[in-house]
């Protein structure tokens, strides 16, 4: 289901994935391409997140269209955070490569940051359509996400089903369900297997997820593999020029 709202460069509107109405942006240059990029936000943000903007940017400049959007649960998309388990966000990011391809672009990219990263690895290495993986600052485990929360909350939701985590500003159920799905995804093994080109930007100072997750994803990527580690620069890329740097960096790419 594709519902434009608004016809411009910049076009809001909302499409249907595992029953959720998910709501996008495409960024379409002036002198555009026959690429694009489907671009995924970090836990909890949303597709306006200034790293994912950012990068828009950057790729439209080289003449690339974008595609990001909010996961269920998060921004202005329908749905529940406790239900947007890893297999749902990486339908919800195939039917947005569906849109592009039926759009009529050639080459289609996917690209994230943070957990976003993960998710584009994951789907991408399970969607032989995608040509290209962009990983900014994501990490190498998929269980990662459990030490975002205490201990003692991971388990309660895997004794009792359920339990309310605090994170990033907001209240999140964690289920069991959930925790049972992450464990079910390899993020090494994704990389080996993807036998596509992968560029992987990472923070050297990021202080949420060590810049050796970087160097481990690239030793087990196959060619052609680039790797940029940007020093002066933390996870969410606010330190003086960092975003700068990755504008750059995604720029040469």
């Amino acid at each position: 289901m594709f519902n434009p709202t608004m016809t411009s460069l910049e076009e809001k509107f909302s499409f249907t994935s595992t029953g959720d109405k998910i709501i996008a942006v495409l960024s379409e240059p002036e002198e555009k391409t026959t690429t694009a990029f489907v671009l995924l936000h970090c836990f909890t943000c949303t597709k306006y997140h200034r790293v994912i903007r950012n990068v828009s940017e950057a790729l439209n400049e080289k003449g690339i269209t974008t595609l990001r959007f909010d996961f269920s649960g998060n921004g202005e998309s329908e749905g529940k955070i406790e239900d947007a388990f890893y297999t749902k966000m990486i339908s919800e990011v195939k039917s947005a490569v569906t849109i592009l391809k039926n759009r009529g672009y050639e080459q289609i990219g996917v690209g994230g940051h943070s957990l976003g990263a993960m998710i584009a690895l994951l789907a991408s290495s399970e969607d032989e359509r995608v040509s290209s993986v962009l990983f900014i600052a994501g990490s190498s485990e998929a269980g990662r996400v459990r030490e975002v929360f205490p201990k003692e909350i991971i388990e309660k939701a895997e004794k009792e089903g359920v339990a309310i985590g605090h994170a990033y500003d907001r209240d999140i159920p964690i289920k069991r369900e959930f925790l049972r799905d992450l464990e079910t995804y390899d993020v090494k093994k994704a990389v080996s297997n993807l036998k596509r080109p992968i560029t992987i930007i990472h923070p050297i100072q990021d202080e949420i997820i060590p810049v050796f997750h970087a160097r481990q994803l690239y030793d087990e990527a196959s060619e052609p593999k680039k790797l940029h580690l940007i020093d002066g620069c933390d996870h969410l890329f606010k330190m003086p020029g960092a975003i700068e740097k990755l504008r750059e960096i995604v720029k040469s790419v």
